[in-house]
């Protein structure tokens, strides 16, 4: 099984460096490490071009964005750049997650041991995310669709149980797709900036094969637990891009569905968000009922609730 890694950092040099140390540990070394920087600001390009430096017996490829582009512009950058490499495989990962040892080993072996009509069935093999030592189950999750909503769930401990299980909504973290699929399926959204990039993808993947998890194969991801109280810019993005989702994939009445209901839990007088939180949900609705995508002009890297900027929490 030949793989090539595709890494998206910004300003997290610290992380980075841990990443790509695990990297060149890796039992199966992979064709080439290919890192997206996204116009970071940390000391990170210069760090890069030392890294590149160093000898090595894969290939290294450094590209800088002119500026952030987000996650999903970084992927699509990344993706882009791979699918004009040799390797057959493209793994995906931020840069605070961490393969062990034998992680992308662990997919190749299970794999090759398939035959050939089970192989072609695939389009991605991905590796169980731990975060703090616990499975972090919301990384590899099922669709349910009925009349008139969907609905995604996460994956169980009991799927960990078994060596492998199928799902179909993936995270790019930990997580390898063959470029066929890519092909057949396209590139990320790289307009919906960051968040709900990866499961729309999900969807035009298994499209073209199935997604299998390999729970012996595991990533460890460095991130924080989300916080459902914290206001940030990235909720724009979620909520938008949600509701972006729905709408390009299922019939119009699964988006009005959706938009009437989250409405109500969101910006109605029944909801119990704050002012500031119902004010940005209000223009992610706005800009999901007029199709929009990219960087919102208020809701970017950067911009803080009044409530901060005054000093009030």
């Amino acid at each position: 099984m030949d793989i090539g890694v595709v890494i998206v950092t910004y300003n997290r040099i610290a992380k980075l460096k841990k990443a790509l140390r695990c990297y060149e540990k890796q039992i199966l070394r992979p064709a080439y490490m290919l890192v997206v920087d996204n116009a970071s600001t940390d000391g990170t390009r210069e760090y890069l071009e030392t890294w590149r430096a160093e000898n090595s017996d894969y290939k290294k490829i450094i590209i800088t964005m002119t500026h952030n582009t987000g996650g999903a512009g970084g992927f699509y950058a990344g993706m882009e750049k791979a699918l004009g490499l040799s390797a057959e495989w493209i793994w995906l990962a931020d840069d605070d997650a961490y393969p062990r040892t034998d992680t992308l080993n662990r997919l190749s072996e299970y794999y090759e041991a398939l035959d050939s009509d089970e192989k072609s069935d695939i389009s991605a093999v991905c590796s169980a995310v731990y975060n703090f030592g616990k499975i972090h189950f919301a990384h590899r999750n099922y669709l349910e669709v009925t009349a008139f909503k969907v609905k995604m769930t996460e994956s169980t401990l009991g799927d960990y149980k078994k060596e492998t299980f199928d799902f179909d909504i993936l995270s790019y973290v930990g997580s390898c797709i063959r470029k066929d699929a890519l092909l057949k399926a396209g590139l990320v959204e790289k307009n919906y900036f960051i968040y709900r990039d990866d499961q729309e993808h999900s969807i035009r993947i298994k499209k073209t094969g199935r997604l299998v998890c390999v729970t012996g194969s595991i990533v460890d991801h460095d991130t924080p637990p989300f916080d459902a109280e914290d206001i940030n810019w990235g909720k724009f993005y979620f909520k938008r891009n949600d509701f972006l989702m729905i709408r390009k994939h299922f019939p119009i009445h699964f988006f009005l569905f959706r938009i009437v209901k989250r409405g109500i839990q969101d910006i109605s007088f029944l909801s119990k968000n704050s002012k500031e939180l119902k004010k940005m949900y209000c223009y992610a609705y706005k800009e999901a009922v007029m199709n929009r995508q990219g960087i919102n002009k208020i809701y970017k890297p950067g911009w803080k609730p009044e409530s901060k900027k005054n000093g009030k929490e």
